[in-house]
């Protein structure tokens, strides 16, 4: 199973959109790996660059003066807890390939296609 990368999920902000596309090619990584250390490891990559990805995210929202950071930045560290939660199950092989697949698809599709969406508005408002 993978989720492909489409040109209509670009937000109009080309460092996000590589950022999002890279988070595309890390979770489908992820969801290809076929061992415990591999798992493991993709997890921790996957964790750190979304880490950094919502902390450039975040300083791009408050130069924009983005109106719901808070939310923004609240629905982040709930991604954040979540994958960490992911991470330990996985490194206690508690967590299945499918529900791996099936966690990681949802999260990636909904954030990039709904909580970003919004950010992307507010792009092409200031840009137009």
């Amino acid at each position: 199973m993978s989720i492909k990368w489409l040109a209509t999920y670009k937000i109009g902000q080309a460092d996000i959109d590589r950022q999002h596309e890279h988070l595309f090619e890390l979770t489908n990584a992820l969801m290809a790996a076929d061992s415990l250390p591999d798992l493991r490891k993709l997890i921790m990559e996957l964790y750190k660059y979304t880490r950094e990805h919502f902390e450039f995210e975040e300083t791009l929202m408050r130069k924009l003066g983005f109106v719901d950071l808070a939310s923004h930045a609240e629905a982040h560290n709930q991604l954040l807890s979540r994958l960490n939660k992911v991470s330990q199950q996985v490194g206690q092989g508690q967590l299945s390939k499918s529900a791996i697949e099936e966690l990681m698809t949802d999260w990636i599709l909904k954030h990039v296609l709904n909580e970003d969406a919004r950010l992307a508005a507010v792009i092409a408002a200031q840009a137009g």
